[in-house]
């Protein structure tokens, strides 16, 4: 199972819901250093957090994930175009097979090379994602989506710096969760009865439609 505690990276679900219900689920790097960023992990650590997520939760009307990029650099970026093969596979999960609606994908603090990012994931959007996406320069562009005062102190909210938010929800994982996450882990696919159309060529979308902020 993924290190419940990492400090690689700060996923930090925000206990207050915007006035339609919705989640706000905040991810951004603890650790900054490319040669210390593992991108495998790193999906490990995604996938046992949202699956807690998503217990704790139950019937949730949406979601609002907010990537904050401080600290990326192309020494990341690097790191994780040697593993397409994963990036692949988690956007299919995430268009194909998350149990929970997507309501919005805000990109604050985007770095100089967002454009090689988009270069990367481009092929396997789907247009509903794309026109989740947006991208913010600034926090101001970010206030007609998401009240800024149930954010975390670091964003200028109310609610407790995200680095507390992670660490109080791993301990959670930690004390309540570890044999489920164990037992999920354990849940195969049978690839016997995979669709045999490739779920990828359907991936079509037009940039066009791209909110930048």
């Amino acid at each position: 199972m993924a290190k419940l505690a990492s400090r690689i990276e700060e996923l930090a679900p925000i206990p207050r819901k915007t006035p339609e219900g919705y989640r706000v689920l905040v991810y951004r790097l603890a650790e900054t250093e490319p040669s210390k960023f593992n991108f495998q992990d790193g999906l490990r650590a995604f996938f046992s957090f949202n699956d807690t997520v998503l217990s704790e939760d139950g019937l949730m009307p949406g979601y609002i994930v907010v990537f904050d990029m401080k600290g990326t650099s192309l020494g990341h970026l690097a790191r994780v175009s040697t593993m397409m093969h994963l990036v692949r596979s988690f956007m299919i999960y995430i268009q194909e097979c998350h149990p929970a609606r997507l309501k919005g994908v805000h990109v604050i603090n985007t770095a100089s090379f967002m454009d090689k990012v988009l270069s990367l994931v481009k092929p396997l959007m789907q247009s509903e994602l794309i026109q989740l996406l947006h991208l913010h320069s600034d926090l101001e562009s970010l206030k007609p989506f998401i009240p800024i005062d149930l954010l975390p102190e670091d964003y200028g909210g109310d609610s407790k710096p995200v680095a507390h938010i992670h660490d109080e929800f791993q301990k959670k994982m930690k004390s309540e969760y570890t044999n489920w996450l164990k037992d999920h882990e354990k849940l195969v696919a049978d690839l016997k009865k995979r669709p045999k159309k490739k779920i990828i060529n359907s991936m079509e979308g037009s940039f066009r439609t791209l909110s930048i902020d």
